[in-house]
């Protein structure tokens, strides 16, 4: 079965639309946050990612810190907890 990513270019239909409307749109995508955090599981990053559109602070918008911040509070890297096993 083929994954609907693979055959269709969303980016380009989604700026498209939004062009049609003279409005923009950064992209973000659970391959992003597991590119900051690969511990994270992919249904783990798409909460990472819904969380940081829900609080974000919009003078600054959403960028890698606040992906990294919104993933370390919400799932603490294991091999950074500072404990020794």
């Amino acid at each position: 079965m083929n994954d609907v990513h693979n055959s269709i270019d969303l980016n380009f239909h989604v700026h498209a639309l939004l062009a049609k409307h003279r409005s923009i749109a950064a992209i973000w995508c659970i391959d992003d946050v597991k590119g900051i955090r690969p511990h994270l599981t992919n249904d783990q990053a798409w909460e990472v990612l819904q969380e940081a559109g829900r609080k974000h602070d919009a003078e600054y918008g959403i960028n890698w810190i606040t992906l990294e911040i919104f993933a370390d509070e919400m799932f603490p890297d294991p091999s950074k907890s500072g404990r020794k096993p």
